[in-house]
């Protein structure tokens, strides 16, 4: 399984795009604005989203990419996601008012959109891997992600703030390699954390004594105002079992 990041950025204007990753050639791991960097060939080979929740930096190109696949005749798309996040989607975005409802198009029976509800410990063959929801924390409902491949697993928090049901599950995933870590605020900066409900350096470092040996931690969703901070104060007391990195678009994680 190869994990290509799109998108790793906390917002757009600043080098880079939001979060999305693709997984192979067929699917998505959120859906942020790094997919616009696809091309038409490559968005028409994606049949699978998988999605950690609503907001607009993780979900933003979901509905161009259905406009490409009903324009196209593509096979239309999958989205995994839990059901709160799925009704926000058929209220608020697919709702003929803000965009097409390709939820319903061109038919009830086969529709360009398919949502699929998931909850946290499902888990289901994606390409020659396995993929598993994880729990998250956040504003409004999340999810996180495992990703199992032949010899390494990958995890990705989504957005959330602390979770130990996440680091817990951590623990216990024998072939855990690679962690992907939302972390956007500095310590200095926790009251914009803890009113967005996401996690500061200070709040994340508990959790990092148990992982396993070797892991490979990648910070992304880093405020351009504080990334730099945000990275040395992780640096500090981290674990000697850890190796800390900023996700970066182009980062390829295989597993």
């Amino acid at each position: 399984m190869r994990i290509r990041t799109l998108g790793a950025a906390a917002c757009i204007g600043y080098p880079g795009h939001t979060t999305s990753f693709l997984i192979d050639e067929n699917t998505l791991l959120d859906c942020g604005t790094g997919v616009g960097t696809l091309s038409l060939e490559q968005l028409l080979n994606i049949h699978h989203v998988l999605l950690s929740h609503s907001h607009l930096d993780h979900c933003s190109y979901l509905p161009l990419l259905a406009d490409v696949h009903a324009r196209h005749n593509g096979s239309g798309l999958t989205v995994y996601s839990e059901p709160e996040t799925l009704q926000i989607l058929h209220r608020h975005l697919f709702n003929d008012e803000l965009w097409p409802n390709y939820c319903q198009q061109p038919s009830v029976e086969h529709p360009w959109v398919r949502m699929q509800a998931v909850e946290v410990g499902d888990t289901f063959p994606i390409n020659d891997g396995l993929a598993t929801v994880l729990p998250a924390s956040h504003s409004l409902p999340a999810i996180g992600w495992l990703l199992e491949g032949n010899w390494r697993a990958m995890a990705f928090s989504g957005t959330t703030g602390t979770c130990p049901a996440f680091w817990h599950w951590m623990n216990s995933v024998p072939s855990l390699t690679d962690i992907v870590c939302e972390v956007t605020y500095s310590n200095q900066l926790s009251h914009h954390a803890r009113v967005q409900d996401r996690m500061t350096p200070a709040q994340l470092q508990p959790f990092l004594a148990n992982l396993p040996p070797n892991l490979h931690l990648w910070i992304s969703h880093l405020n351009p105002l504080c990334s730099q901070a945000v990275m040395t104060q992780l640096a500090e007391g981290l674990p000697a079992n850890v190796d800390l990195w900023p996700l970066t678009a182009d980062t390829v994680i295989e597993l």
